[in-house]
């Protein structure tokens, strides 16, 4: 199909839009666990937009926000864990 779905209906995602929604999972390599859950959950969600029905200049607007929420998220938890530790 040329409309970029596959057989089942589907939207395929470029290799170059997973590399692009994907940036957020760089937090694994500076927040161990933390990091890799919530770049995994930030990659989600920048998948779940592409995937949406939203203009694609929405899309390439929320995809920094999003990856940027997911560092703030991260260094809350890291240092709330911190803090447990003294």
């Amino acid at each position: 199909m040329s409309d970029g779905q596959n057989q089942e209906g589907k939207v395929k995602v470029p290799l170059y839009i997973h590399a692009l929604c994907g940036w957020p999972l760089l937090l694994v390599a500076v927040g161990g666990a933390v990091g890799g859950g919530l770049g995994g959950l930030a990659y989600g969600v920048n998948i779940s937009l592409y995937k949406s029905s939203a203009s694609r200049t929405l899309v390439w607007m929320l995809n920094p926000v999003v990856g940027a929420a997911a560092i703030v998220l991260w260094l809350i938890i890291g240092s709330a864990i911190q803090s447990a530790m003294r």
